[in-house]
């Protein structure tokens, strides 16, 4: 059944070409950018579900979570916003390469690929969470690998379609079920909201299955994952595969607890896992490859990693002097119908008519790209500010998932020592009562007073050296979590900045796309009257003898003209 989108005009500047996928909640499309002749790819909600707010809020949270995040390894998001017939869309960059799931289906992947492949994905991941950005449908076929500047493997998480941030969590319905049942959380399966601790959960049941080339649990259909994931134990990674490290298989299973609070604390407690594994176990392996093996001379790629298609059809004149150079073609093809050179006034009026449009479309476009170039320069702004915010928000969060593990780990030494004074008390009161027991009247020191003055004295030490203990860890945990607190202080203040800024642009890019869309209805006004003139003036020459040579000629503009593409680092 042939897709009605394809061919269609989104936001009055992407058409629409192919059909790339089909997900959930929407389909994917290759499309080309109508005004700088890029080929990005768009996401549309499915029409027969644009009526449902509830997925059309979900829909659009996708670009503005992924924009707030803004890192290296997550989709470029560029556009998003809806049709006037209520279609809600979201641009991002075309990615060429191939879904983690193709790789893993070709069998168990090598040790070093798939620490590199894990370490970048939960990098992203840390920075989403960072800014209250929960995934929940982590899965292979969303974590995309391309190869950028060389590097093999680069990874591209995508589709936060499900994605909640964390100060808006009531558009799910209570106890609802989402996300992929092969790799959803225990907490998930039971109904309960995502976590960052469940993408960890979801990245361990990944893990498992490219060093194994299976699923950690056996399951017939959706209902039997479910329950697996709630219920049953998983396989083992070094069971299933011999080969795998001990250490690889231990953090593996860490990931796949049932209870959250006994997996990695956060993901940079997984994210400094996985380097030290790569350190310690995964072999040398460079992530480079050559990238002019599989070059394409007709493509080039600009900064954000987005594939145009610039030169393959041929770069030729532009439509705006084609038409001034048509104009022209008709008015050679009046000086040779008509002796003198001057036709019929309505010809003559249709040939003044397109040079003026023309004129009006050379400024119109002017206009255009100025206002492309402004909208750049917001985009540009945007994306060093949140990349800039989101590096230090890291970095503080870094910090703070290091103090906690620090203040968790000395609280547990702290009750250590409380333990060990309580029995060093306990002991030494026990040994003082003994004291009072015994005949004070004898002149003698007896052996058992001995004994208990020795114990005491003992205990009484011990007892002295685990109160200075506590008190050290005491003062200890109490510097970290001030720290950790200031920490806190810091990162409000910088998600508020965040908050502020996006609000800003937000504004700012709204009133740049309503000012570029009335331009564009603007511009495909002047190409339809110019068309109109052109057609007029075609049918009034068509079969004269004098003007086939001139009308080879307008043949040949048709083939040649083309929108010129400004520089690739001009976005819209």
């Amino acid at each position: 059944m042939k897709d009605r989108l394809l061919g269609r005009v989104i936001a009055d500047r992407y058409r629409l070409e192919s059909r790339l996928g089909v997900g959930g909640m929407g389909a994917v499309y290759r499309a080309r950018h109508l005004l700088i002749d890029r080929v990005v790819a768009i996401k549309i909600l499915q029409p027969e579900r644009r009526g449902e707010e509830h997925f059309r809020a979900w829909f659009l949270r996708e670009a503005r979570a992924a924009n707030r995040i803004n890192h290296a390894n997550i989709v470029d998001i560029s556009d998003f916003g809806e049709t006037e017939d209520g279609l809600a869309y979201l641009v991002m960059e075309l990615l060429v390469g191939d879904a983690l799931s193709n790789l893993i289906a070709r069998g168990p992947m090598p040790l070093d690929d798939t620490l590199d492949i894990m370490e970048q994905a939960t990098a992203a991941l840390a920075r989403a969470h960072d800014l209250g950005v929960v995934h929940r449908d982590i899965k292979p076929d969303n974590i995309h690998l391309i190869n950028r500047a060389g590097r093999k493997n680069f990874v591209k998480v995508i589709d936060f379609g499900l994605a909640r941030l964390s100060q808006d969590g009531r558009l799910a319905a209570k106890g609802a079920v989402f996300g992929t049942p092969e790799y959803m959380s225990p907490e998930q399966a039971r109904g309960e909201d995502a976590t960052p601790l469940s993408d960890l959960y979801s990245l361990g049941v990944i893990m498992f299955e490219m060093l194994t080339g299976k699923l950690p649990f056996t399951a017939r259909d959706r209902d039997s994952f479910i329950e697996a994931h709630k219920h049953s134990t998983p396989m083992v990674a070094i069971e299933t595969n011999p080969d795998i490290d001990r250490s690889v298989s231990d953090t593996v299973a860490m990931l796949l607890e049932k209870d959250p609070n006994r997996r990695f604390r956060d993901a940079h407690h997984f994210v400094e896992k996985l380097k030290s594994l790569q350190r310690r176990v995964a072999p040398v392996s460079a992530p480079w490859i050559i990238a002019a093996q599989n070059s394409d001379p007709r493509r080039e790629r600009d900064n954000s990693g987005l594939i145009s298609t610039v030169g393959m059809a041929g770069i030729g004149i532009s439509d705006i002097a084609a038409w001034a150079l048509k104009a022209t073609v008709f008015g050679r093809m009046v000086a040779t119908s008509y002796p003198g050179g001057a036709g019929p006034a309505q010809v003559m009026k249709a040939i003044e008519s397109i040079w003026r449009l023309a004129a009006a479309s050379t400024r119109l476009d002017g206009e255009l790209q100025a206002e492309a170039k402004r909208n750049e320069r917001l985009l540009t702004r945007s994306k060093e500010f949140t990349a800039q915010v989101g590096r230090r928000i890291e970095d503080l969060s870094r910090a703070k998932s290091k103090l906690k593990r620090e203040i968790a780990a000395a609280s547990i030494d702290l009750e250590r020592l409380r333990s060990e004074y309580s029995r060093a008390d306990e002991e030494l009161r026990s040994a003082r009562d003994i004291i009072t027991s015994i005949d004070k009247g004898r002149d003698e020191m007896s052996a058992p007073l001995r004994d208990a003055y020795e114990k005491a004295g003992a205990m009484a030490a011990r007892r002295q050296a685990r109160s200075e203990a506590v008190a050290k860890v005491e003062a200890k945990i109490t510097k970290w979590k001030e720290e950790a607190a200031r920490i806190d202080s810091q990162l409000e203040e910088y998600h508020q900045q965040m908050d502020r800024h996006s609000s800003a642009i937000d504004d700012d890019l709204g009133a740049g796309r309503r000012r570029l869309a009335a331009k564009v209805k603007e511009r495909e006004t002047y190409s339809r009257k110019l068309g109109e003139s052109a057609d007029y003036l075609k049918t009034h020459f068509k079969g004269k003898p004098e003007c086939e040579d001139l009308f080879r000629e307008l043949n040949d503009l048709d083939r040649t003209s083309v929108l010129i593409e400004p520089p690739p680092s001009i976005v819209v």
